[in-house]
């Protein structure tokens, strides 16, 4: 009967150490390990919208494992983000042959008008 008690307290502290332990330990290295990315010294800021844009970003948590995901919301950060990071010199637009709405196409024009009062140069690319 002894032997039994050791194997089921052994098993018990196996799956506390599992459950528990394990996991915050994870949980600690995660988040220790994250660190602002650095952005090279004269980098050009490429945004392709060839493959579409959505009016706001998307709530389906699978979206990560395919597909764009770029949403008009995204684009503006992403240029009022590249408008304060004094590493960001150019931006390069790749533009979609169809165009864009219109409510999209006035965003984002104010959002690169915003970019290109900060004196940096835009460039954009349409077939």
């Amino acid at each position: 009967m002894k032997q039994f008690f050791l194997t089921v307290l052994g098993v018990f502290t196996g799956l506390v150490l599992f459950l528990v332990v394990v996991p915050m330990v994870l949980i600690i290295a995660a988040a220790a390990s994250t660190s602002k990315p650095v952005t090279p010294a004269n980098t050009v800021l490429e945004l392709d919208l060839r493959e579409g844009l959505s009016d706001q970003p998307s709530t389906n948590p699978f979206s990560v494992f395919g597909g764009s995901g770029l949403s008009v919301m995204k684009v503006v950060d992403t240029l009022a983000q590249a408008e304060r990071d004094k590493q960001v010199k150019v931006l390069l637009l790749r533009l979609p042959e169809g165009g864009v709405t219109p409510a999209s196409a006035d965003e984002i024009r104010q959002a690169v008008r915003r970019f290109r009062a900060s004196g940096k140069s835009v460039i954009a690319h349409s077939q």
